[in-house]
């Protein structure tokens, strides 16, 4: 059997989530493109369209930003850099907070494709009712990651 093919050698292959979530470089990629995806997004939704373009330009805009959206959040999650960096922003989060943010970002990231899978299959109420129930759960995750990490934060003596 091909290597390729073998299911085995494809799971050793694949990097650890942990891994990846620790790697101080995800901060820059998620702020440059969560806030390139969100700025466009903004751009596109305030562009004039009229007619069936109209439809088109929301869509995507709405797409861009529910993308770029949870990107961000995985960039602010991303291990801080050294302090001289230009992307230092002191916020540290814990291994568990850190997972606890790419779980929500990925819930979020699902959201519009769920809608643009099940609508055309006819069931606009039941598709409507996942999708929200998935984007709740994602920004109850995110916002868990980071609420957590304010409050250990704060209950910190601080140092003079």
């Amino acid at each position: 059997m091909d290597r390729l093919m073998d299911v085995g050698h494809v799971a050793e292959t694949l990097p650890d989530l942990s891994e990846a979530l620790e790697d101080p470089r995800l901060r820059q990629f998620g702020l440059v493109g969560g806030v390139g995806l969100v700025a466009v997004g903004a751009l596109l939704s305030l562009a004039p369209a009229s007619g069936q373009w109209l439809f088109w330009s929301y869509a995507v805009a709405a797409t861009l930003v529910f993308i770029g959206v949870p990107l961000l959040c995985l960039g602010l999650a991303a291990p801080d850099p050294e302090p001289g960096s230009l992307f230092h922003l002191g916020i540290e989060l814990t291994a568990t907070q850190r997972r606890a943010v790419a779980l929500g970002s990925l819930c979020i990231t699902v959201t519009p494709i769920v809608i643009a899978v099940g609508t055309p299959l006819g069931l606009p109420t039941l598709v409507l009712a996942i999708a929200a129930a998935t984007a709740v759960v994602g920004s109850v995750l995110v916002l868990t990651g980071f609420v957590a990490w304010t409050s250990a934060a704060i209950a910190e003596p601080s140092r003079h």
